[in-house]
């Protein structure tokens, strides 16, 4: 197994309980770790260059930084781990536990999530967003997620009237909304919901624009937009635009997620 396959292989299994992109850890771990060659990563498994003490203590290593537009190298105190798997599971901890990354976690977009990365300050370059980016397209990362940039190109609601769900006997909230692919947060504030966990039966739920679990997805690829998927497809871009939130038709698929 290569060093991307097996960084991926272990992001996919957490992701469960992590919810941070696979491609996006992938990514990470190459750009940091020159492909699991760097020092840092062969003497002390650290693939993300984080710094402190890890379950194998500190190594002491020269990183370049960029402060106030000044490039400088300095030496630093980075953590050390017993595997490999040690540094991943340490990389999607400091995520879930640092408020400045929230916006990481349970991203579905790999654009919106390395953005999200930076603006938490996770690297001094300016341009690391760009650069994680631009690895995960060099090398077909978001494969690896389970997720993604995704867009529901059929809507087909079940047993509902297209824009509403009535709620039956066993029913949540939660999977209703796992139903149709949208949130718990999202349904509730459609309703006017205070309290997720109460739900009547017959209840009439608004799940409008919403895509159904039945959906048919399509991955974006460069070059694509709504009118090529549509006739793909054999759907209007209208029905695209509505299931899949996109304010403005004339933009090019591609274009709108990485800018939204």
């Amino acid at each position: 197994m290569s060093f991307m396959e097996n960084v991926a292989s272990e992001a996919q299994k957490l992701y469960g309980v992590s919810r941070v992109l696979p491609s996006v850890i992938t990514a990470q771990a190459i750009h940091e770790s020159a492909w699991g060659k760097s020092g840092l990563a062969t003497r002390a498994n650290n693939l993300f260059g984080i710094k402190g003490t890890g379950n194998a203590g500190s190594v002491s290593m020269k990183t370049w930084e960029v402060y106030n537009g000044v490039s400088k190298t300095i030496t630093d105190g980075f953590r050390a781990y017993k595997t490999v798997r040690d540094s991943i599971i340490d990389l999607v901890n400091l995520y879930n536990r640092l408020e400045r990354y929230k916006a990481v976690v349970g991203e579905t977009n790999y654009v919106q999530a390395c953005a999200a990365i930076q603006k938490g300050g996770y690297a001094t370059d300016p341009n690391y967003a760009k650069k994680l980016i631009a690895t995960i397209e060099a090398h077909g990362l978001t494969k690896y997620d389970k997720v993604g940039n995704k867009a529901a190109v059929k809507a087909k609601p079940a047993k509902s009237s297209g824009s509403t769900y009535t709620v039956k006997s066993g029913d949540t909230l939660t999977a209703i909304a796992k139903k149709y692919n949208t949130s718990v947060k999202e349904l509730a504030s459609v309703n006017g919901i205070k309290n997720p966990n109460l739900i009547r039966v017959g209840q009439v739920l608004k799940v409008s624009g919403a895509a159904p679990s039945n959906a048919t997805f399509y991955t974006v690829k460069a070059g694509d937009n709504l009118t090529k998927i549509g006739k793909k497809f054999g759907v209007s871009v209208k029905t695209l635009t509505t299931v899949n939130r996109i304010p403005d038709a004339n933009k090019k698929f591609n274009e709108y997620l990485k800018q939204n």
